[in-house]
């Protein structure tokens, strides 16, 4: 008698513990659940990972603002520069995938990876959305092409086949590191024969170039339209398959005889593991605001384009970016 009743109390027991962890798994899912319904329900921080005042900066401030509204919370846009973007892209690769922690980005990712700066890529994050597109600008001093006669991309060129040195300001492992190497190499110039000199991010550019301490840099006209205006630096060509309306004196590489054209493609990343949700919120907030035609006029008034792409159609997109970048790594490295 004494054995049977404690068999019936271990099952008794059993049946009670069973139904305590279906009650927890029960109120973890709709606590889950909950979160992702109320999303956002506090300002998301948008991570961009470059200084004050370059280009990716000046863009994902601009979208952001237009965001918002959409969105129906505040986006906090943060700088964390450094170390060719990764202080900010891994900040947000570690962070958690709640949506409210975000990261505005271009290939700069992938040409670090391939170029061995870090040790992870796109695939380390979920796409979110592609916002922009931006073609590159190689561009040199005005003292530098006054004195040597440069004026465009073909005379650059001839100049470095001359065996002219020629200092680069560049960010080790970065898209505009990529675009250099790439355009020489289409040029028969091995990218290895410039004399580069790193920097974080294209601000820090700009300030050396106007300094002097380097002959030229790639920029973009959204950080760098001041300075084309007043002449202190020079555009060399349109890394594009068309002229920019803008600058539209600066013929293209390739009218210049030069086959390649690539252009800056920035776009939003979220840590592994986000809701698809709550991707979809995200996606769909800067979406609407990238139909608004007064954004859309000063995205163009900065050099670039409106190019949104949602989730799927941006993981392909970024899944070509990564083959491309790998393909020239090789010639990237010092």
């Amino acid at each position: 008698m004494k054995k049977m009743m404690l068999v019936f109390l271990s099952i008794m027991l059993l049946i009670a513990l069973a139904a305590c962890g279906s009650s927890s798994n029960g109120a973890s899912s709709q606590s889950n659940s909950e979160g992702t319904s109320n999303f956002p329900d506090k300002p998301v921080k948008l991570v961009i990972p470059y200084p004050p005042g370059g280009g990716t900066d000046v863009l994902f401030r601009l979208v952001a603002q237009y965001a918002e509204k959409h969105l129906g919370q505040t986006i906090v846009p943060t700088n964390m520069a450094g170390a060719t973007a990764t202080v900010g892209s891994r900040f947000v690769k570690d962070a958690d995938p709640d949506g409210y922690t975000v990261l505005g980005i271009h290939q700069v990712m992938a040409t670090a990876q391939h170029t061995g700066v870090v040790d992870y890529g796109f695939s380390s994050f979920d796409p979110v959305f592609l916002m922009t597109s931006t073609p590159h600008i190689p561009s040199i001093s005005k003292a530098f092409s006054e004195k040597h006669g440069i004026k465009n991309v073909t005379d650059l060129v001839n100049y470095v086949k001359a065996g002219n040195k020629l200092t680069w300001a560049y960010t080790v492992g970065s898209e505009d590191h990529y675009t250099i190497a790439a355009l020489m190499d289409a040029a028969g110039v091995d990218p290895r024969s410039l004399n580069y000199v790193s920097y974080d991010g294209t601000a820090p550019q700009y300030a050396a170039i106007l300094a002097n301490q380097v002959d030229g840099m790639t920029g973009d006209y959204a950080s760098g339209k001041g300075y084309f205006d007043e002449g202190t630096l020079v555009p060399l060509g349109m890394v594009d398959a068309e002229r920019n309306p803008f600058l539209p004196e600066v013929p293209t590489v390739k009218e210049q005889g030069i086959d390649f054209e690539v252009t800056v493609d920035r776009g939003v990343l979220a840590p592994k593991g986000t809701p698809a949700e709550v991707v979809e919120i995200i996606s769909e907030a800067f979406k609407k605001a990238l139909e608004e035609p007064e954004l859309q006029e000063k995205i163009k008034e900065l050099g670039s384009f409106p190019n949104y792409k949602a989730t799927e159609e941006y993981k392909t997109h970024l899944e070509e970016l990564d083959a491309k970048m790998g393909e020239l790594a090789p010639k990237m490295k010092f």
